[in-house]
């Protein structure tokens, strides 16, 4: 017989403060956070831009999954490093 284990669900509770159009305090469980815009957007500068932490949880999925894998397939993985740089540039498109 084969014995299947369950996955843990959790339920994500994420809250989200806007005081200015740039800056985001966010809640999530016992965590805080802030999300801004640099000073040279207007930002107050006191946290990373929305796209810096979407790239940030990116890198943190990619820290999880690759533990596991390797993991599972019964390698440590002791540390690892992971650098990411985002050149947005201009859209050569345009809508007419």
């Amino acid at each position: 017989m084969v014995t299947v284990k369950e996955k843990t669900t959790v339920t994500q509770r994420i809250h989200g403060n806007c005081p200015t159009y740039s800056r985001t305090e966010i809640s999530v469980r016992d965590v805080g956070t802030v999300i801004d815009e640099p000073k040279e957007r207007e930002g107050t500068n006191m946290g990373p831009t929305p796209t810096e932490t979407m790239v940030a949880a990116l890198i943190a999925c990619t820290n999880v999954i690759s533990h596991k894998c390797a993991k599972k397939h019964g390698v440590e993985l002791k540390a690892m490093t992971i650098d990411a740089e985002v050149n947005p540039r201009p859209s050569r498109h345009t809508v007419a």
